[in-house]
């Protein structure tokens, strides 16, 4: 792939360093800019748009991590890359603390590597533009809605038929509703558009119709898995930022009311009045100890039950269930062992099946935890490798060999703390 609306810049006071790293990048057809010097990549900085910083560490002029730390904090939206000829743990970590670094890399590199690095920076800047047009884009419907409410004069008929207008015009296209009410929600609680999200909604679609869901009833239930989260938009951050189990009695009694404030908000609108009923019961659980009405059983609508195992399955992995995220096989052994009373087993072993065929097609996660001495030559990480900082130690889909390796366990040595490791499930 070529990325010419893409900007690079690269900083090593070793000039070779620099014309290689160039040629390396050239096919990739982004516009690449270059220094010897961190003061100028500073200037460069201010006067350019650049998606990637790559930085040596050992630099006469400037410490990699006092540049690195000074560019954090005028650009922390740009990815900053380290390549260094050093492998000492302590300047690693000063680089990830100081400077925030999101990758570091040894020379002599591998050039696939720095490839697949610069890749991954590249579309990892495109999605970020893309959101901030999409905010903007709801920003700009919701200024419209606001101007016309307040356009609405105080005579009965008029605001009459102006609702009616507004009505007809949501029946017409409240697809573009949801899809907007998704995406809102999304920002509020944080959740960032990537690809594997949108694999889920295929996950959630191929078991709906090994159900035998098809038409307006597919449709109903894939509008309540876009929109189950809206009900959450009215609560405090200090409430969305807690995993479930981690929040105490009377916030748990607050969050349990999102199904029927979701239910609520699509009664304005009467094409989604189905797909409000999913959502107030994909909470409610067959053994009655679900929320907000403690149904039972036959009580729950299947499309409910099966909007029920797709979504716990989603927040265990996630971490918005328990304190830390699920493996794909822990979530699923836990529904059809610890909460075996609670959900659907058939609809239970038909996601098992749904995620293991889709995985085998790279379609789907479909995962496992491990420890740092249960590592083997051959593994992929599933998920990016993430200190309890929260700062990226290394990112998904990096294949594990040796080296590898040692630096994983190295990195918990240093760091003092058990890193949760997640890889791929053959």
């Amino acid at each position: 792939m070529s990325y010419p609306n893409n900007t690079i810049l690269l900083v090593d006071d070793e000039q070779a360093v620099l014309n290689s790293l160039k040629r390396l990048l050239r096919p990739l057809k982004c516009k690449v800019l270059t220094t010897v010097s961190p003061n100028e990549a500073l200037e460069i900085l201010r006067e350019n748009t650049v998606d990637i910083l790559v930085s040596d560490m050992r630099m006469p002029e400037m410490g990699g991590e006092e540049f690195l730390e000074k560019a954090a904090k005028e650009f922390p939206d740009i990815e900053r890359i380290v390549i260094s000829g050093y492998a000492e743990a302590q300047a690693a970590i000063d680089a990830i603390n100081r400077g925030k670094v999101s990758r570091f890399l040894l020379k002599p590199w591998e050039d696939s590597d720095v490839i697949k690095m610069v890749e991954k920076g590249f579309r990892l800047a495109s999605l970020q533009q893309e959101n901030e047009r999409l905010q903007q884009e709801t920003q700009e419907k919701n200024e419209q809605l606001e101007a016309l409410n307040r356009s609405l004069d105080s005579k009965v008929q008029e605001r009459t038929r102006q609702l009616k207008m507004a009505n007809d015009r949501i029946k017409d296209s409240y697809r573009s509703v949801v899809r907007m009410f998704s995406t809102q929600t999304a920002r509020r609680l944080g959740i960032k558009a990537t690809k594997e999200n949108r694999k889920l909604n295929q996950v959630l679609v191929a078991v709906a119709k090994k159900f035998g869901l098809e038409g307006q009833e597919l449709k109903q239930l894939y509008y309540a898995w876009q929109l189950r989260q809206i009900g959450k938009l009215s609560f405090s951050d200090e409430l969305l930022k807690n995993p479930y189990l981690t929040m105490e009695t009377e916030q748990q009694r607050t969050f349990q009311q999102y199904p029927l404030l979701a239910q609520a908000a699509l009664l304005l609108v009467k094409p989604l009045y189905p797909a409000g009923q999913i959502i107030l019961q994909h909470k409610e659980y067959l053994d009655g100890s679900g929320y907000p009405k403690g149904l039972k059983g036959d009580q729950i609508s299947i499309r409910a039950q099966i909007l029920c195992v797709v979504n716990d399955y989603v927040e265990m992995v996630s971490g918005l269930y328990d304190e830390r995220q699920y493996s794909t096989s822990e979530a699923i052994r836990y529904m059809q062992t610890t909460a075996v009373e609670r959900y659907n087993q058939d609809v239970v072993e038909v996601l098992s099946e749904v995620i293991e065929g889709l995985s085998k097609a790279g379609d789907v996660l479909n995962d496992k935890q491990v420890s740092s001495e249960q590592l083997r030559e051959g593994m992929k990480l599933s998920r990016d490798l993430i200190s309890q900082e929260g700062i990226l130690l290394l990112s998904a889909d990096q294949d594990l060999d040796e080296v590898a390796i040692e630096r994983i366990r190295e990195m918990e040595f240093n760091l003092e703390e058990a890193l949760e490791i997640y890889v791929s499930q053959k």
